[in-house]
């Protein structure tokens, strides 16, 4: 069953149960109200027969009490029998002539003899009608503080009964009508509302019918601004999200055949060379030939390794060898390899410890590949005459962790990009655009360098030593199994700082 056709019947119930309770309560009310209604009438009667007789007895004039008896027993269907007696129970109006002047003696009659105020009683009658219900209401009428008489009204329930149900039942058909009305239009209501509320829907049907059919520019149009609005505005950026993966993807898979294909038509090229040239050219260049094939053959390694390591990541595989290690010599050990490079490419490799360092409790093997991945990264964004600094300390807020810094002064990192170059497949490509569009380099290499010069050169690095765009989000994975957190500060064309933070006790680790 179609959604709008669900949603339309669940409305459509719903109007016709509440109306069906309202009619319910109402009608319930409505009789509550008439029965009310009906004993203020009564008693209003009874009131007006005693104002009636009061004035007969005033005037000593009971033909005047007799034809107003008889006008209420003509006027009033309900009214049984009517009648005024004296203070000695005798009847001075009767609406049975042929009572009058007799003494009533019955039990209802001597009770409301001996009441002082309002009595309302109730009886069956069985003498004219077996088992007729007859409510008797008497009021007492004074002159000064002697009790003269009283007035006497007897309504049979059957009648009331007969009345009050013929007035529900006329307001029972007019409620009816209304309710049929307010139905029709409930439920029209509930078609539009259901049609409008499942537009949208399809809507995103569709777009995500397009998207799975690799469409990934689609856009909705919802305007709206419920929950639907929100879900479409959701469903668009996810879309915007799933287009830059794939462009993410179609770059990755792009770098990983240049990056597999180089290194071994590299391999292949100098391994023909080799063998073409014979033992005197291999005399002249064998040894540089195979330093080269040793070279692309550890890229090629390292770029399988990345691969690798992203694999045991992401099906948490990655193993772990914790135990307390000392972090100075750690760094040492990983800068010394670098010095070779950082001095080819003119850069200033700094390492600022304190003394007294706490160990750390990790994997040596893992924070190596940390410090290497990020330690390379600062020389390959950093130009000639640049700074790339290591410094660790112990956390002054949290002493149980202790905190280290790479630090350089390369072209940096937009701002829009912070949070997202932890993730698979990013590389910061747009740096170089941003720098050159915001025109922010630092002042010491404005002096020293072209502004040109220094993008196009270290442009020209990062295209040699283009990553695979797994780097940074191994880096994050390890620091996280390790309990600790890592972030990236930047200032565009100042450098860039990333800081991450590592145990000095066991417990934190995630093996």
């Amino acid at each position: 069953m179609r959604l709008k056709t669900k949603f339309s019947l669940f409305a459509s119930l719903l109007v016709t149960m509440v109306l069906a309770a309202t009619g319910l309560l109402f009608m319930t009310f409505e009789k509550q109200h008439l029965i009310k209604e009906t004993r203020e009438n009564q008693i209003a009667l009874v009131k007006s027969l005693a104002g009636v007789g009061r004035e007969a007895l005033l005037r000593n004039y009971d033909l005047f009490l007799i034809d107003y008896i008889k006008i209420i027993k003509e006027g009033n269907k309900a009214v049984t029998y009517a009648l005024f007696v004296d203070n000695e129970n005798r009847i001075l109006a009767h609406s049975n002539p042929q009572l009058l002047r007799q003494i009533v003696k019955d039990t209802i009659g001597i009770k409301a003899q001996s009441s002082q105020g309002l009595l309302i009683q109730s009886y069956q009658r069985a003498s004219e009608e077996p088992h007729q219900e007859i409510i008797d209401i008497a009021l007492p009428v004074f002159l000064g503080k002697q009790k003269k008489g009283i007035a006497r009204i007897g309504f049979s329930m059957t009648v009331l009964e007969e009345i009050i149900e013929g007035t529900l039942h006329e307001t029972g058909k007019r409620v009816l009508g209304v309710a049929l009305g307010v139905l029709i239009f409930g439920l029209l209501g509930a078609f539009i509302l259901a049609a409008t509320m499942t537009r949208p829907i399809k809507v995103l049907v569709k777009g995500a019918d397009l998207i799975g059919q690799g469409k990934l520019d689609t856009k909705i149009k919802v305007d709206r601004k419920d929950e639907l609005g929100w879900l479409a505005d959701e469903f668009n950026q996810m879309a915007e999200r799933l287009k830059k993966l794939d462009q993410m993807k179609k770059d990755f898979l792009s770098g990983v055949t240049h990056d597999l294909r180089s290194p071994l038509a590299a391999i292949e090229s100098y391994v023909n060379e080799m063998l073409e040239g014979g033992v005197e050219e291999f005399a002249k260049t064998g040894i540089e030939d195979l330093n080269t094939i040793k070279n692309n053959t550890i890229r090629l390694s390292r770029f399988i390794n990345d691969l690798l390591d992203a694999a045991k990541i992401e099906g948490g595989r990655m193993e772990m060898e914790p135990r307390l290690i000392d972090l100075s010599s750690l760094v040492t050990e990983v800068t010394t390899i670098f010095m070779p490079k950082a001095e080819e490419e003119k850069i200033d490799l700094r390492v600022e410890l304190p003394i007294g360092l706490p160990k750390v409790f990790a994997d040596g093997d893992r924070i190596g590949q940390v410090l290497t991945n990020l330690i390379s990264n600062g020389i390959k964004f950093t130009p000639p005459g640049g700074t790339v600094t290591i410094n660790a300390e112990k956390m002054i807020e949290n002493p149980e962790f202790v905190l280290v810094k790479v630090s350089d002064t390369g072209v940096g990192i937009p701002s829009k990009d912070l949070d997202s170059i932890f993730d698979k497949f990013h590389q910061g490509k747009d740096v170089f655009e941003y720098v050159y569009r915001n025109d922010r380099l630092p002042e010491d290499m404005d002096k020293a360098l072209d502004k040109f010069h220094y993008i196009r050169e270290v442009r020209e690095k990062v295209k040699k030593g283009k990553g695979t765009g797994f780097g940074l989000f191994i880096v994050k994975s390890i620091v996280e199994l390790h309990g600790g957190k890592i972030w990236a500060e930047s200032k565009l064309g100042e450098g860039a700082t990333f800081i991450f933070t590592l145990p000095v006790k066991s417990g934190k680790i995630k093996t």
